[in-house]
């Protein structure tokens, strides 16, 4: 899995999104950043978000990201799963990279809810087990993206991954 949530396309970012559900009063961690898009749109939602990425490239187009949509965001610039025990305690999480440690590292924090995704099914199995094995209720869908240049109707890009999101069983309707 990557490092950073970079190059993800934006369907895969509005399910993920829905959800994670920030809602107002919220923190959210967004590990592994990227472009911040997620970030900006979770705090556009009234969370406070802290968006967490390795790349200073990353976190440098996290904070453009912000202040182009005029939303705070708290950046923090440094890898994971190490910084997250710095951290305050999140409501809900989004995990764009690091895998099974970074999801363990999360879990420990017992957030409401974590969104991630995995690019093949023996990922999604770990992590799913991960998750599952940790008193979270897991589900699962193989999402497909496909962009499409109207003019010739041939692919520009295909996007295939696993989304997991995962809620706390004592929370679970």
């Amino acid at each position: 899995m990557r490092e950073s949530g970079e190059g993800e396309s934006p369907n895969l970012r509005a399910a993920q999104l829905a959800r994670l559900g920030p809602r107002t009063g919220d923190l959210v961690w967004d590990i592994g950043s990227g472009s911040g898009a997620l970030a900006v749109e979770a705090a556009r939602f009234g969370a406070a978000v802290i968006a967490v990425d390795a790349d200073p490239g990353a976190c440098s187009r996290t904070d453009a990201a912000a202040r182009a949509f005029g939303v705070p965001l708290q950046i923090i610039c440094a890898r994971a799963p190490q910084v997250l025990e710095r951290l305050p305690e999140p409501d809900v999480v989004r995990v764009g990279g690091g895998g099974v440690p970074v999801v363990r590292a999360v879990m420990d924090r017992r957030p409401e809810r974590i969104v991630t995704h995995a690019s093949n099914r023996d990922e999604a199995e770990a992590l799913g087990a991960a998750l599952t094995g940790n008193g979270y209720t897991v589900e699962c869908s193989l999402l497909q993206s496909v962009d499409l240049d109207t003019e010739v109707w041939t692919e520009r890009e295909r996007s295939v991954v696993f989304l997991l999101s995962a809620r706390r069983s004592d929370l679970a309707p």
